[in-house]
């Protein structure tokens, strides 16, 4: 028979002079293996060693979960090719097929079947459970994504197979070891002899393995001229170890009256899902200068630290909440979700806006050593592998503070929408906003039409994001249970998450496919009675309900400066005939129905209905009325304020739907290296000749401002700097009247050249469009026209 080239010549079985001394051997192997086995992975007999302190410090899965172990199946799959045929000792490659069987398992993580192939002396000192615990555990802590292995050279006489193993480690990249493992005759079959040591060498028979990263300072967000929007601050960090807690009652209220913080509090922070008994948990942040005076304090308490850290700091509070976000700190399962090896337990996660978006420019990627360290003291033993981190970087964004404070005031402030010229005095502004809870649920966007870049973002309510750095924990009762009141919904982004029917501002688009697609012109005459109807369905004008006549002969110009709906919905109807995709293809060449794209930045998509839409998500057919419906912006339209903000930019601009963006550059602190991010890209033109786009701009300038004091004109009228814009009033909810609609205005700016502004504002359910969203508009329009230097009235 040919020998393998990994077997030895000895590798058979007939080796009587040997065995005395090979018993021997195996005998002392196995006191070693139980000796460090039960050093690291906890007791199997009596032995005062806590069982669950090596599984905790590894960061073994089932741990994680709660401390369930895996379940082990009653009839254990033999492995592959089975061992009654590639194990015998007589069988000279028998060493090498096992180990090949070995690294084929470890490859795949089945270290079920990997324990199958253990010897019964391992088997006496380490049960399955801890064997599989202890391999996920060493391999969660290294990062590793896989490896392989394979026989790096002959069987010793020993019985030592020497292998080498390489790995992909999220932490420190491709690390290769040469090892051996010990293989030993069990009957008629080859099994191996484990220790720790054939996961890593350095771990012997007692280490354990940690990942000591390096501290890194998250970078800053910044406004567009460098003001500080969010930054690391140095802090004293005082924080819970959940699991050395002794007497956790006594603790905790103990702890309350240092740091002036409601137990109750303290508990909620550590006990929240995801927070693993062995982490340090951080509950409060307190003035750096203040670490001695806290170190003296909690001395004696046992699980209590104070460590000197870094904790998140938002200066300017909820003014920037839904921009920046805020962060929290890591759960077990935002770490064991990360695949790049930079989320560690003692760091912060973003969680939402741009510090959940740009979260690996922010966060970089935190260098360290893999050491194997002393399971108790933890003290470093061997390092393993080291890698060095990615630096974080600064982002400035395209958003100027005080431009932000000014849109802000204009949303949230009842005095400002009074102080609106011709804004109508009797309007019922008490629904609008609380002057004393200041709970306006509403949003504002403002983008720069030539490039895209985001002028301003505000939603409301807002919140205080610094109250989310150390869980929850900066939030007393009244402040939680307003951030989950589930009408106010504070923490949502009512600017790009939270999804409307658009009402009349989306009749622009109708317009634009009555011209593309059923060859009207503005000067098209198109009859405006008070109702329309197919079939028994009838759909009223605006008039109606106001008490008025029909608005009679129009054109399409003149329809959509007075929003006649019946002119929009014969339109619909007539788009339907000519093909039911006309309408909603327009909708989406506008970009509406899928995300913008703004990088770094969550937002939702919205839904523009189409037949096949309507057929998966409702189960119906399309049908005539479902078109009608659309043209006006309603049925089972929803869009967001960034979306229309970004339709009608693209009119200002002559016909280009640009990708917004609101991340300009990113910068290595204190350095001059700049990534430049944010730039111009047209994502489409729209389906428009310019003679076209020309007669949208002329519609929507009159709109604002026409001799008739109709549309908007009696709150835009009067300015010189011209606005070009539409109201909107979108039902929602039950249609009897019983629910506000929406109130919307969607403009650009100046109409009599090239436009520097276009905005969308909304507000939930509240009344019209006039009198909500277009006197706030105007409010935002004259603070940018002054601080561009010129005057909006004569």
């Amino acid at each position: 028979m040919a020998r393998s080239p990994y077997a030895a010549p000895y590798a058979a079985r007939r080796r009587p002079p040997r065995w005395p001394w090979f018993a021997g051997a195996t005998v002392l192997v196995a006191l070693i293996a139980f000796a460090g086995v039960a050093a690291s992975t906890g007791p199997f007999t009596d032995q005062d060693i806590a069982t669950d302190q090596i599984a905790q410090q590894q960061g073994a899965p089932a741990e994680l979960a709660g401390g369930e172990t895996p379940s082990t199946p009653t009839e254990p799959p033999a492995p592959t090719g089975g061992s009654e045929e590639t194990a015998t000792p007589d069988d000279d490659e028998a060493p090498a097929r096992l180990a090949e069987m070995w690294f084929s398992l470890w490859a795949d993580d089945d270290f079920f079947r990997m324990y199958q192939l253990t010897s019964d002396t391992t088997r006496t000192v380490v049960s399955e459970a801890e064997f599989i615990e202890r391999y996920q555990g060493i391999q969660t802590m290294a990062g590793i994504k896989s490896l392989s292995a394979g026989i790096a050279g002959e069987m010793t006489p020993d019985g030592r197979m020497p292998f080498t193993v390489t790995y992909e480690s999220t932490l420190v990249g491709d690390l290769t070891q040469q090892n051996g493992m010990m293989l030993v005759e069990q009957g008629d079959e080859w099994r191996v002899n484990w220790t720790p040591a054939l996961i890593f060498r350095e771990i012997g028979d007692t280490g354990c393995v940690a990942w000591q990263g390096e501290p890194l300072q998250r970078g800053r967000i910044l406004d567009r001229d460098g003001v500080v929007l969010a930054e690391d601050a140095e802090v004293s960090q005082v924080g819970v170890m959940p699991g050395q807690l002794a007497d956790e009652d006594a603790t905790i209220n103990a702890l309350g009256q240092i740091i002036d913080m409601d137990p109750d509090e303290i508990r909620a922070t550590y006990q929240r899902d995801g927070v693993d008994p062995g982490w340090f948990v951080p509950v409060k942040n307190l003035p750096a200068d203040r670490g001695i005076e806290l170190l003296n304090q909690v001395q004696g308490m046992e699980g209590v630290i104070v460590k000197s850290g870094f904790g998140r700091t938002y200066p300017h509070g909820p003014l920037f909440a839904h921009v920046t976000g805020y962060v929290s700190p890591a759960t077990a399962e935002d770490v064991a979700a990360d695949e790049t090896g930079s989320v560690q337990p003692d760091q912060t996660v973003g969680r939402s806006g741009l510090e959940y978006g740009a979260n690996e420019i922010l966060a970089g990627k935190p260098g360290g050593s893999l050491s194997v360290v002393e399971c108790d003291t933890r003290a470093v033993r061997e390092v393993i592998a080291e890698a060095p981190g990615v630096p974080p970087l600064d982002i400035t964004i395209t958003i100027d503070l005080e431009f932000q404070q000014q849109v802000d005031a204009a949303v949230g402030n009842i005095e400002q929408l009074k102080s609106v010229p011709n804004a109508d005095p009797e309007s019922p502004f008490d629904d609008l906003i609380d002057e004393e809870s200041e709970q306006s649920r509403g949003a504002a966007v403002v983008l720069d039409p030539q490039t895209g870049a985001v002028l301003a973002m505000v939603s409301h309510p807002t919140f205080d994001p610094n109250g989310f750095v150390t869980g929850t924990g900066g939030f007393d009762d009244e402040e939680l249970a307003r951030l989950n009141d589930p009408v106010l919904r504070p923490q949502a982004n009512r600017a790009t998450i939270e999804s409307y029917p658009a009402g009349s501002i989306f009749k622009l688009i109708t317009a634009s496919a009555a011209m593309a697609d059923l060859g009207y012109t503005g000067d098209t005459p198109v009859n405006c009675p008070a109702s329309f109807s197919i079939g028994d369905n009838v759909w009223n004008d605006w008039v109606v309900e106001n008490g008025l006549s029909a608005q009679g002969q129009l054109t399409l110009h003149s329809g959509l400066v007075r929003s006649c709906n019946t002119v929009f919905y014969q339109i619909g109807a007539d788009l339907d005939i000519e093909g039911p995709n006309l309408l909603p293809d327009m909708a989406k060449a506008y970009g509406l129905g899928a995300p913008t794209g703004i990088p770094y930045f969550p937002e939702a998509g919205g839904v523009v209905p189409d037949p096949e839409w309507k057929l998966e998500n409702i189960e119906d057919g399309w049908a005539t009325g479902d078109n009608v419906n659309l043209s006006i912006g309603q049925g089972y339209l929803l869009v967001t304020p960034l979306q229309m903000a970004n339709a009608y930019a693209s009119v200002a601009n002559g016909g280009e739907v640009l990708q917004p963006y609101i991340v300009d550059r990113a910068q290595m602190t204190g350095t001059d290296i700049v990534q430049q991010i944010g730039e111009r890209e047209v994502v489409r033109e729209l389906p428009l000749t310019d003679t076209q786009i020309a007669e949208l701009q002329s519609a929507l300038r009159d709109q604002t401002s026409n001799d008739n004091n109709v549309g908007s004109s009696r709150i835009f009228g009067d300015m010189t700097w011209p606005i070009s814009g539409k109201t909107g009033t979108a039902q929602n909810g039950p249609q009897d009247g019983s629910v506000p609609p929406h109130s919307w205005f969607a403009a650009y700016g100046p109409a009599d050249g090239e436009a520097t502004i276009a905005s969308a504002v909304m507000f939930e359910q509240v009344g019209e469009g006039v009198q909500y969203a277009a006197p706030v508009t105007r409010a935002i329009y004259d603070d940018w026209i002054a601080s561009q230097g010129v005057a909006s009235t004569p």
